[in-house]
This record gives structure tokens, C-alpha cells and sequence, in this order.
């Protein structure tokens, strides 16, 4: 095997070695080498490329057969052994067998070239080490690509994928700078629940206040008094009056009530609505779930109620301003993962929530530190992650721990959330 030459992809670019071979027609292997082991190797047999192999799973020519669908794994081991046995290239092996029709290997073949390719040309990093004569296995082969068009392919994909990185970047950035610079409308909060958060502020409010307040909305009434004879307040004797279900179950809990009902029909004109009821669904399951747990856990039921209800209002907001911006589902997702606690928080502080409920909101992600945890943030994050998963996953065990809980106490407070989430979309 003689060396032709050997170069530094800093000082002399792969596409203008490649571009050379084409231009002289010369019949040769170019391998790239990255931190002294060989990456990839192309075969050019005429100028052409005839063959490429890659030590990288899902980057060899059989992986982008498999993948297409042209044939299976066993199809592709079994003819990868005989092209071996038989010293012929897998490619001339799988038309001789008429595995696979030539149109269609040029095309996937053509596939998997332009995938090198941009990999070998993203990096200006490694080396490039040029030898002949090729080897006899790959000579005379079937499929050849013709290498200016492969590389000017390869090229105009890397121009693409610069120009969508760019624009991406670009939207990333001024999504990132409107919600720093809080240049974005927060919800309103709907309907009766301003008048109903006023008065119970007020410490001279009394229940008679509320029922005069509720009893302008005859079909809230009606759905206030469904939900009080749910399972979920597990009461007994029925409730046939709005005075009775204030009484049994106090003005806190009925503002609750009021909100659940009142958030899991809001609207947007900013944001598609699958994903809005999508959001507002998982949190009303999470604040039944959550309430649910802290009565289990003599905790304030109240407050991890509205905790759980409010938790990711800040997505709906992050939604209304991406939607000027075209960003990948991955980034857009990262970004609702990231921000939303932190405009979940101004939303309750704008709904005029007390300062607990807004922390609460606020760090509802967060682990304790030093040793120390807040029990009310892992209630949260349990009934969180048991809505999300169904139940199906395995609770955190430590903070199963803190709060006392056992395993049944948590199927038993999903499984009557459940029912009242359902009772409340049936509404």
C-alpha cells in the first residue's frame, strides 16, 4: 500500500482533497482520522465514490439499509457474512443476490455518503491520509456517486442546518429576552374568582358574604354542590344547599373549588387549545391529588391545593409568546421546563394569592438543601409525578419518608382525584 499523501484538515479542507481525486480520476482509499483512530474511510475508484464504511453504529451503509426498510437485520447480517466470505463488496454482494434493486441502493448509498460527509466537514479537526491502490473487493463495483454532486449535496444540507440553527438562536434569544424583560400579558384571573380571593382576604367576610356572592351564578351553585358530594370530601350525608357546603367545607375550600372550575374551562386566543387544556388538566389532577395527600399528611390542604392548581400556569404564558418565534419542539420544551415556576409565581402574585402560595409555585422544583426540605414542595412533587406517570413509577422514596406516606395512602388520593377530576370535565 503506497501513502499519496497525508494532510491536516486545518491546512488543506476534505472537500478540496475529494474535489482533487475527482479532477485526476484517481482510484484510492481517504481515510479520516480524529485523535489517531480512523473515523471513516471513502473509496474512490475512478474520482467516484464507490464504497464508504464507518466504525460508528448508525452511520454504516447496513444500518441505513435496516433503517430505510430496504431490508432487515437478519437480512443484513447474513448478507454482510457472505459479502465477507465471499471477498466482495457488500454492495455488489446484495445486487448479485438481487437483495435489492440498483435504484434503490444508489439511494440509500447516497444517504449514508451525504451523512459522512457532513460529519467529515463540520470538523476542522483530524487528519487525512490518502493510499493506494484500492482494494480488489471494491473494483468494478455497482454503485459509484459522483463526487462533486455528493459534496455540493452535503454542502447545501450543512448551509440549512446553519441557517435553521441561526434562526433558532435567534428566536431562543428573543424568547428568552421577553420573558427576562416580562414583556408578556399574564392571565386574567377569571370571573367570580377576583371577588371570591377579596373577600376572603377580608377577616370580617363571613360565609353569608360568599353565598351572596355565588348565589348570582345558579349553574356554579350546581356545580359546587356536585363537587362537595364527591368522594373526594368523603363527607357524609348529602349537601343540598350552598349554606351547607360553606359550612362543611369552609370558604378557603369552596374559593378552591370555585377556581378549579373556573380554570379548567379557560380560554386562549394565544395558545393552540389541546395544549392549553392539556397543561390545565394535569394541574387540576395534581392540585385534587395534592390536596388530597395533605389532609393524609395534616398539612394545609388549602394551600397544596392552589400549589398544585397553579404550578404550571407559567407554560400557558411561555406558549403565548413562542408562538411568534419557530423553534424546535426539544428547545420549546426545554424552555417550559426551565421558566414556567418563575411566571407561574407572578401570575399568582398577580391574582393576589398569598406570598406562601407564590413560593410555593415559585420553587415547586426544588430539593431540599443541606439536609433540610420543605415538605409541602415534596408533597407537591409527588402528586406531580404520580399524576404524570400514572402512578405507574416509583414514588421518591425519601420524601415518601418525610411526609409519612405510605403507598396505599398515595393510590387511595390518586384514585378519588381521579374521579373528581372526571366529575369536574363532565360539568
Amino acid at each position: 500500500m503506497a501513502v499519496l499523501f497525508q494532510a491536516e484538515l486545518t491546512f488543506m479542507p476534505l472537500h478540496d482533497i475529494l474535489q482533487w481525486i475527482d479532477m485526476n480520476h484517481l482510484s484510492c482509499v481517504v481515510a479520516i482520522l480524529r485523535d489517531d483512530k480512523e473515523e471513516m474511510a471513502f473509496f474512490m475508484e475512478s474520482g467516484q465514490i464507490a464504497y464508504a464504511n464507518s466504525p460508528k453504529h448508525g452511520m454504516r451503509l447496513g444500518d441505513f439499509l435496516v433503517r430505510s426498510g430496504a431490508l432487515t437485520v437478519s437480512q443484513m447480517y447474513t448478507a454482510l457474512r457472505e459479502s465477507k466470505w465471499a471477498e466482495v463488496s457488500l454492495t455488489r454482494h446484495l445486487i448479485s443476490k438481487s437483495l435489492i434493486s440498483s435504484h434503490d441502493l444508489t439511494v440509500v448509498f447516497a444517504q449514508q455518503i451525504e451523512t459522512l460527509l457532513i460529519d467529515a466537514l463540520s470538523s476542522k479537526a483530524g487528519s487525512v491520509s490518502v493510499t493506494s491502490p484500492l482494494p480488489d473487493w471494491v473494483l468494478g463495483g455497482t454503485v459509484h456517486l459522483e463526487t462533486g454532486g455528493a459534496i455540493f449535496d452535503a454542502v447545501r444540507v450543512m448551509d440549512e442546518m446553519e441557517r435553521d440553527t441561526r434562526q433558532r438562536d435567534e428566536a431562543i434569544e428573543a424568547i428568552s429576552r421577553r420573558l427576562y424583560q416580562e414583556d408578556f400579558q399574564l392571565p386574567v384571573m377569571p370571573g367570580v374568582m377576583t371577588q371570591l380571593v377579596s373577600l376572603l382576604s377580608n377577616e370580617k367576610s363571613t360565609f353569608h358574604d360568599m353565598a351572596r356572592l355565588i348565589m348570582t351564578d345558579q349553574v356554579l351553585i350546581s356545580n359546587i354542590l356536585k363537587i362537595a358530594n364527591s368522594s373526594y370530601y368523603g363527607g357524609s350525608g348529602q349537601v343540598d344547599s350552598l349554606q351547607f357546603a360553606i359550612v362543611r367545607l369552609g370558604m378557603r375550600e369552596i374559593v378552591n373549588i370555585v377556581t378549579a372550575l373556573q380554570i379548567s374551562s379557560l380560554k386562549s386566543t394565544d395558545v393552540p387549545q389541546e395544549q392549553l387544556q392539556a397543561i390545565l388538566d394535569h394541574s387540576l389532577k395534581v392540585a385534587f391529588m395534592a390536596s388530597g395527600l395533605a389532609r393524609e399528611c395534616r398539612l394545609d390542604s388549602e394551600e397544596a391545593f392552589l400549589g398544585g392548581l397553579l404550578l404550571d400556569l407559567g407554560k400557558t404564558v411561555i406558549l403565548s409568546v413562542a408562538k411568534d418565534y419557530r423553534i424546535d419542539q426539544s428547545l420549546l420544551d426545554d424552555l417550559l421546563t426551565t421558566r414556567h415556576a418563575e411566571i407561574g409565581a407572578m401570575i399568582a402574585k398577580k391574582w393576589n394569592y398569598p406570598e406562601s402560595i407564590q413560593k410555593l409555585i415559585r420553587y415547586h422544583h426544588n430539593r431540599g438543601f443541606g439536609g433540610i426540605t420543605n415538605k409541602m414542595v415534596d408533597l407537591i412533587q409527588i402528586a406531580d409525578q404520580a399524576v404524570m406517570t400514572n402512578i405507574e413509577g416509583d414514588p421518591d422514596g425519601e420524601q415518601m419518608q418525610s411526609l409519612s406516606l405510605s403507598y396505599e395512602s398515595l393510590l387511595d388520593a390518586y384514585t378519588k382525584a381521579m374521579e373528581t377530576f372526571e366529575q369536574i370535565k363532565s360539568l
